[in-house]
């Protein structure tokens, strides 16, 4: 367990520090923070337009999508990262513990996205002018953790595939704009066709932000404690899925030598 913590914290700071040896922070910092800004405004000002739904409706949506890109990005590269740069097969070769060793690299990057919604939601509540008590902000925040955990392990599952494909990030760009639509992010769930939503129930944000929007309209944590168990539910069942597939896929690849080609 010590070690297991050690490889989790010591090689996460680690790997996230190496990140700005290749990218500058004068870049990555305003890419980082300001896209979510412009796309809760674009879709809220789009509503505006449109006459449909409130500015608060896509604040929140579009908000809790920031925590759900980094989750996708940052189990990705967390592995196919490590495979691009051939040390996948080093890192493999070590008895580390998988899941301390690839989580650690991608949890930076999931709480720089939490902090990334949190900088976005303030800047755009205060161009919207859109206001919450502190009840509200505390029960959108606990919603945003539950958020990142199913994320992160939806994450996983597509950090997996990178251990025998060549790019995860299309599977995460593929995705991340699907669930524009499909988390109810940016369209009410009862307007999409009974399939849709059938798929939607299953993903994970869908129904985090369902439990974000009561919570940020001042409803009781009773009233959302079952959305929240829910997105706790599915995001448990995505991280059994995804480490079953890291170990299987580790196995293929170690079978058909496919570990150090990219």
């Amino acid at each position: 367990m010590r070690n297991a913590l050690r490889i989790f914290f010591v090689g996460g700071v680690t790997s996230y520090r190496a990140l700005f040896n290749w990218i500058s922070p004068w870049v990555y910092v305003p890419h980082t923070l300001g896209y979510p800004v412009f796309e809760i405004l674009f879709f809220a000002y789009l509503g505006r337009f449109a006459r449909v739904q409130s500015d608060t409706f896509f604040l929140i949506g579009n908000a809790f999508m920031a925590i759900a890109i980094t989750g996708f990005f940052g189990m990705g590269s967390a592995i196919g990262g490590e495979r691009r740069s051939q040390t996948l097969a080093t890192l493999l070769a070590s008895p580390a513990n998988r899941l301390a060793l690839f989580l650690g690299r991608a949890v930076p990057s999931i709480l720089t996205g939490f902090v990334t919604a949190v900088f976005a939601f303030t800047i755009c509540s205060l161009v919207l002018g859109a206001h919450f008590s502190a009840h509200e902000l505390f029960g959108l925040a606990v919603a945003g953790l539950v958020s990142s955990f199913a994320c992160t392990s939806f994450g996983m599952c597509l950090g997996s595939l990178g251990l025998r494909g060549r790019s995860v990030s299309l599977f995460a760009d593929m995705i991340g704009g699907s669930m524009l639509l499909l988390s109810g992010a940016n369209v009410p769930l009862h307007r999409l066709p009974g399939a849709v939503q059938a798929v939607s129930n299953i993903l994970p944000l869908t129904h985090g932000i369902q439990a974000g929007r009561l919570l940020g309209g001042g409803a009781s944590f009773g009233a959302a404690a079952h959305l929240l168990a829910l997105e706790a539910l599915v995001g448990g069942i995505y991280l059994c899925l995804g480490v079953f597939m890291l170990r299987l896929l580790e196995y293929e690849g170690r079978r058909s030598a496919a570990l150090e080609t990219f």
